[in-house]
């Protein structure tokens, strides 16, 4: 009996002849899909590395702009984490030596950086294992299991913002990162000194503009050792050296962006998706930095504070109108009565005045 459909002699058929254009049809068809395979082996790769860790995840009751309705803004939460060195109970748990909020408004195309000082004083309801700082808020929070959340609902209750993601970095391992970029070319705006951790100085890092390696970049992002003014000095080093950063990625290809990322990813938690950071990447990529604009919290050094020391206290009298300026484009001001920060305050070594800059004035040579 015969196989219905069988054919024993198939290779007596004609062979059937395709076109050159077919050929190249069927042959860019091939190269898209495995351009498609490698891309969405790259995005899956990258979603299962990026995690919360232990940062967790900002919860029902942060302030998001879901709640006040802003959907034309978002508020994204940028800390550097360092070593609790201070506190051995907390082995494992950083403080954050960095602090940033950013405000960025999709629809002007502009970004508003807000710098908290790390020794912020915020107060004696506030969990902070005794010191009264705000960089110890995210590990001695009430939520160990999603320590951001600590620290977002501080910045939702004292300076009446949203808190809508967040990034945080491994300050351990951010000369790494800078090393993986290969240096970053940076305007450094004065002499900045380091130490050792005797507290003798080593040298310094000279004014001018050059090519910082990853120690050098830990050294003008962290330092605060050898200013007058301390944190605020830190500060607007900082500042110079986030221009380099987006000076530097207008310029980098994807391809590169690639390349390097696997080389620093797993030093970052955050609760954004892959296309979220993308999108967010690419926009920055296309903003004017005329459009990016900084401001340090007002105030100053405070005297002893309730048996604390070496705390910064925020004028909320000149900080409202800041945060009303560039902070709160599409909501209703906020006057500085109705801010949650301590009030009462001393200061014992003068004030520094408030300031918004634009990256776009920042003294940095052209190229």
């Amino acid at each position: 009996m015969k196989e219905c459909g069988r054919l024993d002699n198939y290779s007596k058929l004609p062979k059937k002849k395709w076109s050159t254009g077919k050929k190249t049809a069927v042959i860019l068809v091939s190269i898209l899909l495995v351009l498609a395979l490698i891309a969405g082996g790259v995005y899956l790769y990258f979603e299962l590395s990026l995690n919360e860790g232990e940062a967790g995840k900002l919860t029902p009751e942060v302030e998001t702009t879901e709640t006040n309705k802003a959907k034309d803004v978002e508020y994204i939460l940028v800390c550097g984490i360092d070593d609790d060195e201070e506190d051995s109970s907390r082995s494992g748990v950083g403080r954050t030596d960095l602090i940033m909020l950013v405000c960025y408004d999709r629809k002007a195309g502009s970004m508003s950086i807000l710098q908290i000082p790390r020794d912020t004083y915020v107060g004696e309801e506030v969990p902070t294992g005794g010191t009264g700082k705000i960089n110890a808020v995210y590990s001695h929070g009430a939520d160990t299991q999603n320590r951001i959340s600590n620290l977002a609902k501080v910045i939702n209750s004292q300076f009446k913002l949203p808190v809508d993601h967040y990034v945080t970095i491994d300050m351990q391992h951010f000369r790494e990162i800078i090393n993986v970029l290969g240096g970053i070319q940076m305007y450094v705006p004065w002499d900045v000194p380091y130490f050792d951790e005797n507290g003798n100085q080593l040298g310094v890092i000279p004014e001018g503009d050059q090519l910082i390696n990853g120690s050098q970049a830990e050294i003008i992002v962290r330092s605060r050792k050898g200013y007058a003014q301390g944190d605020i000095k830190r500060l607007q080093a900082q500042q110079y050296f986030f221009a380099a950063v987006f000076r530097t990625m207008k310029t980098f290809p994807m391809s590169d962006i690639i390349k390097v990322a696997p080389g620093f990813i797993n030093y970052f938690n955050t609760d954004y998706k892959v296309s979220e950071l993308i999108s967010l990447a690419s926009a920055l990529q296309k903003m004017d930095s005329a459009n990016i604009g900084f401001t340090r919290c007002p105030g100053g050094g405070l005297g002893k504070t309730n048996g604390h020391s070496g705390m910064y206290g925020v004028n909320a009298e000149a900080l409202a109108p800041l945060l009303n300026d560039h902070f709160r484009p599409y909501s209703d001001p906020v006057p500085a009565a109705e801010l949650g920060l301590p009030t009462g305050l001393v200061y014992a070594y003068g004030e520094i005045p408030g300031e918004y800059q634009s990256m776009g004035d920042l003294n940095i040579p052209t190229e």
